[in-house]
C-alpha cells in the first residue's frame, strides 16, 4: 500500500496502489470465496487515524497501516499471504499460532467487533461468503 507522497505522514491513501478487492479462495469447502473490500477497509483505517497527532508522529512509514492486518510481515507494498505463515489446519507444534481459517476469522471478526462495525455483523457468515449449493 502506498500513501500520499506529499507528506511523510499517514493521511491520504493513493487508491491506485491498493487493490480494490481481494478474493480469498483458500478455504472453500462449505462456502464460496470471500470478496474482501480491501480498498474500502484501507480507506476507513486511514480515515480513522488521519487526525491523530500521535499516530502521525510514531507512524511515518508509508506501509505501517498495512501491518494492522499483515501483523508479522515487514512493511511492504505486497505483504505475503496469510497462508504463508498460517498452516492449514492448526499446527500442534506451534499452539499459539492459529491455523489459516482461525487466523482469517480472528482478524476479520475481532476487527469488526473492536471498531463497532454493525454491517455486516461479524458472526453473519453469509454476509461475507455465500454458502455452496
Amino acid at each position: 500500500m502506498m500513501l500520499d507522497s506529499r507528506s511523510p505522514v499517514i493521511h491520504t491513501v493513493v487508491d491506485s496502489e491498493v487493490p480494490e478487492n481481494v478474493e480469498i479462495k483458500r478455504l472453500m469447502n462449505q462456502y464460496g470465496p470471500v470478496k474482501l473490500p480491501h480498498r474500502k477497509i484501507v480507506r476507513a483505517l486511514a480515515g480513522n487515524i488521519k487526525d491523530s497527532h500521535l499516530v502521525r508522529y510514531f507512524h511515518q512509514d508509508q506501509n505501517v497501516l498495512c501491518q494492522g492486518c499483515h501483523h508479522h510481515s515487514p512493511a511492504a507494498k505486497k505483504p505475503p499471504s496469510c497462508a504463508s505463515c498460517h498452516g492449514q489446519p492448526f499446527d500442534e507444534q506451534n499452539p499459539l499460532k492459529p491455523g489459516l481459517m482461525a487466523a482469517y476469522h480472528r482478524q476479520c471478526m475481532e476487527c469488526h467487533e473492536a471498531m463497532g462495525i454493525e454491517k455486516p455483523v461479524a458472526t453473519n457468515c453469509v454476509a461475507c461468503h455465500q454458502k455452496k449449493r
